[in-house]
């Protein structure tokens, strides 16, 4: 869908950034030291760097995702390349990235590591003449400067999700080169079938060539939140992580552990804890809930499945009969493997209320009182198609 041309929103996105490499610079991998190097996604190890997958539960069974850092509602500016008058570019009709009408590789505003970087990206569409070669624009700056002199066209990418054009976002992990997502491709969390394998693409920043996980294939694109203003947000789905005090005598076993957590509670999470505690010889199995999956939403009170994670904490009390990973030793066996029975439990009475989580809980500022986010995508079948979802229907 055609879009409204840039204006002032777009102009102060620009600002920062108005230089013009005319040449490829290279990777920007090559100019991170090795402090920047850890605020990118991934964890280093003997076989390369590699985002870890966590296993949990959603919708009564086992699930999981990649766990790429904590993250924000915010918005940041990509820009995608697309003739004029090619109106299958950017996306085509299942809301994924249009790779064989996208001229070259995407722009990007931002890196991993600057402070206003987000893994959020609103979509703008830059409509170029027909002679123009690929990748011949390489920056925001240049881009800023040929719009200005009316050779080009930059656009806001409308998407009708079904109540009329809005603003677009999509889910572009900006990654260090060679970077992999662990069992990219591999059986799903549940035993049926294999996951749709994403695919790691090359993009521009500032005249570098940067890596990226395209994750619209499983996710599609998304509109704004509600009540976004002029900047449009990321709407957030929500994780349940379960919590065990140790202040109870004697306390839980996993208050034992020498871990990564709070010593006052303890998360029902191998991560968390920095410990194996069902025996199966990794650290990736935890008790968390996904509120929803990809074209998958059971409790109709849940929001609908974002890679953006609200983060809640559940606070079993002491003597909970409810059985989790810890006590059961088993990773895929728990009494909590879906929102809809965290909330039968809750009015039952087994659990208090889920609590919204804040940075100070996961080590955060102690100060900082902001709502806590995880940036968690999770794995698609092999034949998923993101929308429209009654496409899964046979």
């Amino acid at each position: 869908m055609r879009g409204r041309p840039y204006g002032s929103v777009l102009a102060l996105a620009l600002a920062a950034s108005c230089a013009s490499p005319p040449a490829d610079l290279g990777w920007v991998d090559d100019t991170l030291g090795p402090a920047q190097r850890t605020r990118w996604p991934g964890l280093d190890r003997a076989d390369g760097r590699r985002v870890p997958f966590i296993r949990g539960f959603a919708e009564g069974e086992p699930s999981g995702y990649w766990f790429l850092g904590i993250a924000t509602e915010e918005t940041i500016d990509s820009f995608w390349v697309c003739r004029d008058g090619d109106d299958a570019c950017p996306l085509d009709p299942h809301h994924r990235i249009a790779w064989d009408h996208v001229i070259g590789h995407p722009i990007f505003s931002y890196l991993p590591g600057d402070p206003r970087y987000s893994h959020w990206w609103q979509m703008w569409t830059v409509r170029v003449p027909d002679e123009t070669e690929a990748d011949s624009l390489r920056s925001v700056g240049e881009l800023f400067r040929l719009a200005g002199e009316g050779r080009i066209r930059v656009e806001r990418t409308l998407t009708d999700f079904g109540g009329g054009p809005t603003d677009t976002i999509m889910h572009c992990a900006l990654v260090l080169r060679g970077t992999e997502l662990e069992d990219n491709g591999g059986p799903m969390p549940d035993g049926v079938g294999r996951r749709l394998v994403i695919e790691r693409r090359v993009g521009w920043r500032q005249g570098y060539r940067v890596e990226f996980f395209d994750f619209t294939p499983s996710e599609g694109v998304f509109p704004p939140a509600a009540g976004s203003g002029r900047r449009p947000r990321m709407p957030a789905a929500r994780l349940y992580i379960a919590f065990r005090s140790c202040q109870t005598d004697p306390p839980p076993a996993i208050c034992e552990l020498p871990g990564l957590a709070a010593p006052e509670r303890r998360p029902i999470s191998e991560p968390g804890l920095g410990q194996d505690i069902t025996g199966d010889g990794d650290v990736n199995d935890t008790n968390n809930v996904a509120g929803a999956l990809p074209c998958q939403h059971a409790r109709a009170e849940e929001p609908a499945y974002s890679p953006l994670w609200a983060i809640q904490g559940l606070d079993l009390p002491e003597g909970s009969p409810l059985q989790m990973i810890d006590e059961s030793g088993v990773p895929d066996r728990t009494d909590l493997d879906s929102a809809v029975r965290i909330w039968d439990a809750v009015a039952a009475g087994l659990l208090p209320e889920p609590r919204r989580l804040t940075a100070p809980s996961f080590g955060g500022e102690p100060s900082n009182e902001s709502p806590l986010f995880f940036n968690c995508p999770g794995p698609v079948p092999e034949a998923f198609v993101p929308y429209p979802c009654q496409a899964l229907d046979p």
